[in-house]
């Protein structure tokens, strides 16, 4: 695999990617509001054609949408633009993470590249974060 030492002097670095979502292991970050809306953040890892998977921010989507499954689910390679990003610090008032159940409350890599296929299913605690609009 790669070397992941050196992700912290790339932070906020922007990155071109192409692969295939995995849907069957996405997850909700959240509860967030956006703008008044309540809803999550949607993280799906991205299986690369060298068979690595990063993990994916794919951004906002309303409560309402998720709860009817009408948030985008691409099938068939894909180019994403984003961001890479670091794990979130949790502060005292944040609750535990529970993936059995699925609850994510904050970004914690390692624990959502393993609920992903961990480091076996060529999964690494790397997260992009989405940049819809134009990519300069």
């Amino acid at each position: 695999m790669y070397s992941l030492s050196v992700i912290p002097d790339f932070i906020f670095r922007k990155v071109i990617l192409f692969g295939k979502w995995d849907h069957e292991h996405s997850m909700l970050l959240g509860p967030r509001v956006r703008e008044g809306v309540h809803g999550y953040h949607v993280v799906t890892p991205l299986v690369r054609s060298d068979g690595s998977t990063v993990l994916v921010d794919r951004g906002f989507v309303a409560k309402d949408a998720v709860e009817k499954g009408m948030f985008r689910q691409e099938t068939g390679e894909v180019k994403i633009f984003g961001m890479l990003r670091t794990s979130q610090s949790r502060n005292a008032f944040v609750p535990d993470n529970h993936p059995e159940k699925g609850q994510w409350y904050w970004t914690d890599l390692i624990a959502m590249s393993e609920f992903s296929g961990g480091e076996r299913a060529g999964v690494q605690p790397v997260l992009i974060e989405e940049i819809f609009g134009t990519f300069k």
